[in-house]
Parts: structure tokens; sequence; C-alpha cells
């Protein structure tokens, strides 16, 4: 049962940090800590190259000084002094001894130094590659909120729905311009238009006839009719014009007389 309770409660964490973990923050975060490791490093191979320098200014120190001890060994000598000889010998072993461990020492120091050395230049490589990797997956994250984003607002979007209110808003738009020119025609009236219409072309007609006339052109294939009206202002009739039938009474007259 506690085994069962501690496993929900650890997916509930695990999906809480989920939530919580954001790709850019976590980057910046892993890259700050590994450059803080760099810098240790370095100071670390500082602390090293420095500590290797004074063994081996202590190294030369001792080595110096085991030379000075054995030639004051030779001056014991020659004065026959083979007690200070002697003291100075012991001296001068003393520093020798203190040389070799401090050879020994220099030894180790620079292995370490070296292999600081190495792990610092693999640790600049990691943290050069670190940063141009933490560039990209930020730009990448970045692009894929901005498509995610895009994505919501595009499935939230009907297209179908929008085009259909158009279309619908087209009808009614249409629908207004009929009833505007239906209006506008119901309040003109028509009737007069029509006998604006019929004058016009009759008074054309009229000025055509009477312009051939003044003009002397020839009769068209159709009789010129004439509108006249009785004595009793009745309805109009049409009669043949006279000229023709006294000229055709003319030449006869004139065929009988040639005869």
């Amino acid at each position: 049962m506690f085994d069962r309770l501690a496993q929900i409660i650890k997916a509930a964490f695990n999906a809480i940090l989920g939530k919580v973990e954001d790709p850019q923050m976590m980057l910046e975060q892993t890259y700050n800590d590994l450059q803080n490791n760099v810098i240790q490093v370095r100071q670390a191979v500082a602390q090293a190259i420095a500590t290797e320098k004074q063994l081996e200014q202590q190294l030369q120190k001792n080595k110096d000084q085991a030379a000075t001890w054995q030639n004051r060994a030779a001056m014991a000598v020659q004065q026959n002094n083979d007690e200070l000889a002697r003291q100075a010998l012991q001296r001068k072993q003393q520093y020798a001894q203190a040389s070799t461990d401090l050879e020994q020492q220099l030894k180790v120091q620079k292995e370490a130094t070296s292999g600081l050395r190495q792990r610092l230049t693999e640790l600049e490589n990691e943290l050069q590659k670190a940063h141009t990797k933490k560039q990209v997956l930020i730009a990448r994250d970045k692009a894929a909120k901005a498509t995610m984003k895009a994505n919501e607002i595009l499935s939230k979007t009907n297209s179908n729905g929008t085009l259909n209110v158009i279309e619908r808003m087209e009808t009614k738009v249409l629908e207004r311009e009929a009833k505007a020119a239906a209006l506008g025609e119901l309040g003109s009236d028509q009737l007069d238009k029509q006998f604006k219409n019929f004058e016009g072309k009759t008074d054309i007609e009229m000025e055509l006839m009477m312009l051939k006339g003044q003009m002397g052109a020839p009769a068209s294939s159709d009789q010129p009719k004439l509108i006249v009206s009785d004595k009793d202002n009745q309805d109009p009739v049409l009669l043949e014009t006279k000229n023709v039938e006294a000229i055709e009474a003319q030449d006869v007259r004139e065929l009988k007389t040639n005869d």
C-alpha cells in the first residue's frame, strides 16, 4: 500500500515537474552550471601551476644549499677540521634528501597539472558545443512555441463558417440592392416616360419628312400620306396624294392628241 502511494506521489510530482520544466530555462541553467565547472577547473589548474612553480623554486633552493654545504665541507677538510667537515656534510645530505623528495613531489604535481589542463581543454570544448547547442535548441523551442500557438489559433478558426457568413452577407447585400432598384423604378411615372419616348420619336419623323420636302428628295417606296381631319372633327383619315393621279391623266391626254 505504501509502495503504491509512493508511486502515485512520484508520478504526480513528475507530472508537475514536467509542466514547470521549461526547455529554455533548463538549457540556460545547464549551461551556467557547466560554465561554473569550467571556471572552477581553471582555478584549479591555475593553483596547480602555482604549486608546481613553488616546488620548482624550493627544489632549486635545496639543490643550491646542498652545493653550498658541499663546498663548506671541502673547506673544512682543507683546514684539517674533520668535525666541521662532518657537520657540513650532514647538512649537505639533508638538503640533498629534501631535493630528492621535492623532485618526486614535483613530478607528481606536474602529472596532476597536466591532467587538469587536459580536463580544462575538454570542458572548454564541451562549453563551446553546449553554447552552440543551447542557441539552436532555444531557437527551435521558440519556433515550436510559435507554430503551436498558430496551430491553436487555426484550430479555433472555422474557415467554412467564415465563408458561410460572407456568403450570407453577400446574399443580403444583393437583396438590398435589388430592393433599392425596385423602389427607384416605382418612384418614377412609367406611363409618362413611355409617352415622352413616343413623342420624341414622332417629332423626329416629322422633322425628317419636312427636311426631305425642302430638299426635293425623291419619295420613298411608301407613298406619303397626310393626316387630316373631317369637318366634324372626327377621327383622322388617310388620303392619297392627288399629284400622282393628275400626272397620269395628263399623260393619257397627251397620248390621245398625238394619235
